[in-house]
């Protein structure tokens, strides 16, 4: 098992969002944008996603590596509104590598606080092969894999 937390403030991830022109864009994925918006704190769900992506690149043990990009990781919502994570590209691959079988995630906000917890539970793989991420239910038209 591999774990990751982190903790945000609100006002931290607002300010930075309109300090920075497109940051917003290259943070979020257009789905994640399209979910917070819609919410009547957009803020605290904007920087419970920034925490989340932050816990799975703890959990990863590998911070942003140079071909990783924010929206690598996704945050996306179940029908019954549990948070769940995507992972793509870079991100994806390096977990795959170190034997990711499922990712779990809890998001919590509170006095202008945001805080997430990434638990990765990991099968040993053999030294030249990976094991396949958990897929459930990819997007329609799109490759990449939730886990």
């Amino acid at each position: 098992m591999r774990t990751g937390i982190d903790l945000v403030e609100v006002a931290r991830v607002e300010e930075l969002m309109a300090a920075q022109s497109g940051l917003r864009e290259q943070v979020f994925t257009p789905r994640e944008l399209a979910y917070c918006d819609r919410r009547k704190r957009a803020g605290e769900h904007l920087a419970g996603r920034w925490a989340a992506k932050e816990s799975v690149l703890k959990s990863l043990g590998t911070g942003m590596g140079p071909r990783m990009e924010w929206t690598d990781i996704e945050v996306v919502n179940d029908r019954g509104g549990r948070p769940r994570l995507r992972l793509y590209g870079e991100a994806e691959a390096v977990a795959r590598s170190l034997g990711m079988h499922h990712i779990d995630l809890s998001l919590s906000h509170s006095g202008g606080l945001a805080v997430a917890l990434v638990v990765m539970v990991c099968l040993p793989t053999a030294p030249d092969t990976a094991a396949p991420a958990q897929t459930a239910h990819p997007t329609e038209g799109d490759d990449r894999h939730e886990a």
